[in-house]
């Protein structure tokens, strides 16, 4: 989810009680408290390889939430002069858990139970821009305060609005199970970045990766990529490399590519199969091998663009 999306909710959960007010640190702490997760993001000074190694992870975590609450409550302390510590800590925490619970609705998930495993949990049903989320934290934010039945009216609504969203990614599911039925394995939904209507699929066969999207009222699909599955030893060699192993762990879906690179070389390459730009995969790992030893030239991770190579081993001798 986009901050603006994670500061609105965390503005509207303490506007369903109070007024909002930046004279208010709990109002303040609330809003903090929904964007603190993402403070992760200060790990992309050391790079891209490890911003993504450890976004939605630490900070994301019930511990790390709790930490982030606390460290927010202190700070706010030395601002205000009418502060009520458990008020603002209790303000500030609905924000953190808010932020990770909205980043578990949609498909990037969150490691939620951290340290106890680095899984990261998701529901695949919230796009990261949501207009129906938006529209509903912008009515609660700006047209005052509601009596009790009126904000249980809403809750309702967006619990409403959520399981309508489960029923057709489940239907959705069913329509592309009976399609590639022939020799289906795993298949993973995900909601469209941009149109609420279109969802991203990526469906595993035997044989073959296909790639696509599809309308959840007219049921048309449009097939992306089909991507053929390429068995070869070295594969599995790549896989054991640091960047191999960390590529698994990134995606559950990635799609692996080994070709010639003139006669000295053998390039393996791994495509994220989750994110698109443009219909272009975001995310790749490049693997060179010297084709008469087998030993690694280097490995490369290719985050968000083609245009950004990072250098994660290089054979000097």
């Amino acid at each position: 989810m986009d901050p603006l999306s994670h500061a609105l909710v965390g503005l509207s959960l303490f506007g369903m009680q109070h007024a909002p007010a930046l004279s208010n640190p709990a109002c303040v702490g609330a809003v903090i408290g929904a964007i603190a997760p993402d403070f992760d993001i200060a790990a992309r000074i050391k790079g891209d390889y490890v911003y993504l190694k450890h976004h939605r992870v630490e900070t994301h975590s019930f511990p790390g939430i709790m930490a982030l609450s606390l460290l927010i409550t202190l700070t706010l302390s030395l601002f205000y002069h009418n502060f009520f510590f458990r008020e603002v800590f209790f303000w500030t925490l609905i924000g953190g858990v808010s932020h990770t619970a909205l980043d578990i609705l949609n498909s990037y998930g969150a490691s939620i139970l951290y340290p106890l495993n680095r899984k990261k949990y998701t529901l695949n049903l919230l796009m990261i821009y949501d207009p129906i989320l938006i529209l509903m934290n912008v009515y609660i934010i700006f047209f005052g305060k509601r009596n009790f039945v009126e904000n249980i009216l809403l809750l309702i609504f967006f619990g409403v609005y959520v399981m309508g969203r489960r029923y057709f990614r489940n239907r959705l599911r069913i329509l592309l199970e009976t399609k590639y039925d022939r020799d289906f394995k795993k298949l993973e939904l995900m909601p469209s970045t941009f149109n609420p209507l279109k969802w991203d699929f990526i469906v595993e066969t035997e044989s073959y990766f296909y790639v696509g999207e599809i309308n959840s009222l007219s049921y048309n699909t449009n097939s992306v990529r089909e991507l053929k599955k390429v068995e070869n030893p070295i594969i599995q060699k790549s896989l054991k490399e640091e960047l191999g192993m960390y590529f698994k762990s990134f995606t559950p879906f990635f799609h692996v590519d080994v070709m010639e690179k003139g006669k000295e070389r053998i390039q393996v390459k791994m495509t994220d199969l989750r994110y698109r730009m443009k219909n272009q995969f975001m995310h790749h790992a490049f693997f060179h091998y010297n084709k008469v030893d087998g030993n690694l030239i280097n490995s490369n991770f290719l985050p968000f663009s083609s245009d950004k190579k990072l250098k994660i081993y290089e054979n000097n001798q």
